[in-house]
């Protein structure tokens, strides 16, 4: 196909309680590598399903100019099949056994295309990435995130199509592995659109489209040159606000001061037909037309202050205030020198022979990362620290009051906010 891309055509989408996630949205996304930003909870996630064909528009289309290969950031936990499940490939891999048995069906030859080296590719690429030690028919519950993660890009890179659309692909890859595929991405010749908050990673894109609750913008650069033009539009617009503000300011200033005025001519014109004598009926017209002319001013204020407080709403808005919520933790009386976590000589399941023996105490208030290569064991010790996993021996003596949240979230409902959630536990 010479010419590829995807397209958003005035696209919405509605969330099943009715909300509008989305709204409006047209883009064009060519064979630019483009990296996709925005808030958490902007709707980054539904937009890539969009684009890739998995959801379709409420209102609005996409249009898809050739063939969408997607990687969900859950990609390490939606699979409980093999390897080459996980990868992708199991369906060609799949035809080519068949084949290999005598096959003549034209749907298996449909499914190989022109990938009948796949198997020994798929091979390459597992040794290439340090992970020799999998083949197609390994379960994929035997890999640890980031392993599973690396599994779905290889199978991503190895894909046919003509769109790649990768939604946070870094996610629980290490150093290591975050540097081979910012490797294979610069290799990719074909349309590549990533979802990500790893600025290493947008700073290779060709340009940035940012989403946020007032639609998508295009930069046509990469995350240096999108953050340099955002930080002079929220300098801008925060010049506006302040303008808009001051502005509103002065007219409240100038309608309390118009009211006061008018407050006092009408006193005085009342002293001084009384001075004169003058008829009620006429002191009466006067302060009739004294009190519509004040109408009059609090009707010019009031329409004035509606839109002095529009632009101030506008320009709040273009200036993207910060919404994100803040938690305070509770402090906790806990001795510098109390012991909450000992491990006692364990040996770990799941890990290489000269990792399995470890002794450990943590103590009071410390603060400690496990660092390591993926598949090292570090989420199998912070299992067996919480009381998740056993291990295969030694002894594990932990505080009772032990809390646990694992990197797939699966401690949490999904159909329940977080927020609510950690209110249950307060």
């Amino acid at each position: 196909m010479t010419h590829t891309y995807l397209a958003l055509d005035s696209a919405s989408f509605i969330l099943p309680d009715g909300r509008v996630l989305l709204s409006g949205l047209t883009e064009h996304f060519d064979a630019r590598s483009t990296g996709l930003v925005g808030r958490n909870g902007v709707g980054k996630s539904v937009l890539a399903r969009l684009l890739a064909g998995e959801l379709a528009p409420s209102i609005g289309r996409c249009v898809r100019a050739g063939t969408v290969h997607y990687l969900s950031q859950q990609a390490d936990q939606a699979v409980q099949g093999s390897v080459a499940l996980l990868a992708g490939v199991q369906d060609v891999f799949d035809a080519l056994a068949r084949i290999d048995a005598g096959s003549i069906a034209e749907v298996d030859f449909e499914m190989v295309g022109e990938r009948w080296d796949l198997r020994a590719r798929f091979r390459h690429a597992l040794d290439e990435a340090g992970l020799g030690h999998l083949d197609a028919a390994t379960p994929a519950v035997r890999l640890s995130g980031g392993e599973a993660m690396r599994v779905a890009l290889l199978g991503a890179m190895l894909s046919s199509a003509d769109f790649l659309v990768l939604d946070e692909p870094t996610n629980h890859l290490d150093g290591a592995s975050r540097t081979a595929l910012a490797a294979q991405l610069r290799g990719w010749t074909r349309g590549l659109i990533v979802v990500s908050h790893d600025r290493a990673l947008l700073a290779q894109m060709e340009r940035i489209v940012e989403l946020s609750p007032q639609g998508l913008r295009s930069y046509g650069g990469n995350y240096a040159f999108y953050a340099a033009a955002r930080a002079a539009e929220q300098k801008s617009a925060l010049r506006e606000v302040e303008h808009a503000r001051q502005s509103m300011r002065r007219e409240e200033r100038a309608m309390r001061e118009q009211h006061e005025r008018q407050q006092r001519r009408q006193a005085q014109a009342t002293r001084d037909g009384k001075t004169a004598n003058q008829a009620k009926i006429l002191l009466g017209r006067q302060k009739e037309r004294s009190e519509n002319s004040a109408g009059r001013l609090r009707q010019q204020h009031a329409g004035a202050r509606q839109e002095l407080g529009e632009r101030v709403r506008e320009a709040a808005q273009a200036l993207g205030e910060d919404s994100a919520v803040r938690l305070h933790a509770t402090q906790v009386d806990t001795a510098a020198q109390r012991r909450v976590v000992e491990l006692d000589e364990i040996a770990l399941p799941f890990t290489a022979p000269a990792l399995r023996t470890l002794s450990l105490v943590i103590t009071g208030r410390q603060r400690i990362g496990i660092t390591g290569p993926n598949g090292s064991g570090k989420s199998t010790l912070l299992k067996v620290i919480a009381g998740e996993l056993p291990p295969l021996s030694g002894r594990v003596i932990r505080d009772p009051a032990c809390a646990w949240l694992d990197q797939r979230l699966g401690t949490l409902d999904p159909a329940r906010s977080t927020i609510d959630q950690l209110l249950d536990l307060n």
